[in-house]
């Protein structure tokens, strides 16, 4: 017997983080840290979304025990390319492999939208500033990578099965840092002399001790070099001390780039280094021993005959249409240079759409390679 019940205490949300744990046991799975993700999911929390959406948590029990969880929210933050009039949510899916226990999680998020008078339902998608959209349909034996989905490979035949259709895919690309073409880092330096030769061109890292204005750089072109992102989040003042707060602890000063042009902030590359990496061997928990490991692999702490961490991500890439071009492969090229001088072998750079064409041929010119694929589905829905 199969029974769907929503989340009503801190109790049950803990169900709700740790269902997924019997599931990806057999895929090598990293779970995020408990305290992690109790913080952002929890409604009482500091986390300032839960002001901009109404939402539901559920869990599917079979017999007894807990075998799936899904979200299902709708939204008032700005989302490009969606009417959020009409359009609701769905994330946080996760189910053993059985159609029947799938189809019922996505009929409850369903049933949740139609009551709200909404006529279609996306997903997955996670709450908000993060961009985390999409099912995971390739690229399964490759790095488990900080704020990117994971999911086991039958996730979209059941997903297929309940009805629902391709919406837009997302692709996350690979860089070999241990091999990176010095070509183009070369060509990255004359590219710098002839934007100089038009103007004061300034690229810098960020300044942790104005670490409020830096963030505040970030929002401007943030907001602005994404605005025809499908599927951007646009961010608030809330959101962006949010994200301070929830990436200081792992924030590289370096591996934080800005582009200014004749004084005026025009880009920004921000890297940070693989904290799945880090905690791969913590099950989830925080505790001293666990504590002491994290600080060391993130470079807190030094012990130089341990190695550290060898995996990061370029988390963003935005640069003004203006400047798109040449600053977009200067910075980048910024960040993955202090990756390898921090010792870094791999990098992932997500996630990017699949019609963003002038970001994914950067990114190509810059030797990236499209390694994992995510798929955002929809589905109408009838009445």
């Amino acid at each position: 017997m199969i029974e769907i019940r929503e989340v009503q205490d801190k109790n049950d949300l803990k169900k709700f983080i740790e269902m997924p744990y019997k599931i990806y046991k057999k895929y090598n799975f990293v779970p995020l840290l408990k305290v992690m993700e109790m913080d952002s999911l929890n409604p009482d929390g500091k986390n300032p979304v839960f002001k901009k959406m109404d939402f539901s948590y559920f869990i599917a029990y079979k017999n007894g025990e807990p075998v799936g969880r899904i979200t299902t929210y709708t939204a008032t933050h700005p989302v490009v390319g969606i009417d959020l009039s009409k359009t609701g949510f769905f994330g946080y899916f996760d189910c053993i492999n059985d159609f029947d226990v799938a189809q019922k999680l996505l009929e409850k998020a369903e049933e949740f939208l139609k009551r709200r008078g909404r006529k279609e339902i996306v997903g997955p998608a996670s709450f908000a500033y993060d961009g985390l959209w999409g099912i995971q349909i390739d690229g399964f034996d490759r790095m488990q990578m900080i704020m990117i989905p994971f999911h086991p490979p039958y996730y979209k035949d059941l997903i297929k099965r309940c009805g629902f259709r391709k919406k837009i895919d997302f692709f996350a690309w690979h860089f070999d840092l241990e091999n990176a073409p010095l070509e183009r880092i070369n060509k990255a330096k004359k590219i710098e002399k002839i934007i100089n030769s038009k103007g004061k061109l300034l690229i810098r890292p960020a300044n942790m001790r104005n670490l409020q204005e830096e963030m505040d750089i970030v929002k401007r072109i943030y907001n602005k070099a994404w605005e025809d992102n499908w599927g951007t989040v646009l961010l608030d003042d809330d959101d962006i001390e949010h994200i301070k707060n929830e990436l200081k602890p792992v924030l590289i000063p370096d591996a934080i780039q800005i582009a200014e042009f004749n004084d005026e902030p025009v880009g920004i590359a921000v890297g940070i280094p693989n904290i799945f990496e880090a905690i791969r061997d913590m099950n989830g928990k925080l505790n001293p021993l666990n504590i002491i490991r994290l600080l060391y692999r993130l470079g807190k702490i030094p012990f130089p005959t341990l190695p550290r961490l060898k995996t990061g991500r370029l988390l963003i890439l935005g640069v003004l249409e203006k400047y798109r071009e040449g600053v977009g492969v200067i910075l980048a090229t910024r960040v993955i240079e202090v990756g390898r001088k921090l010792g870094y072998k791999q990098a992932e750079g997500s996630l990017t759409l699949e019609n963003n064409y002038a970001i994914n041929n950067l990114i190509k010119r810059l030797g990236g390679n499209p390694y994992k694929r995510f798929r955002v589905y929809s589905k109408e829905l009838r009445r």
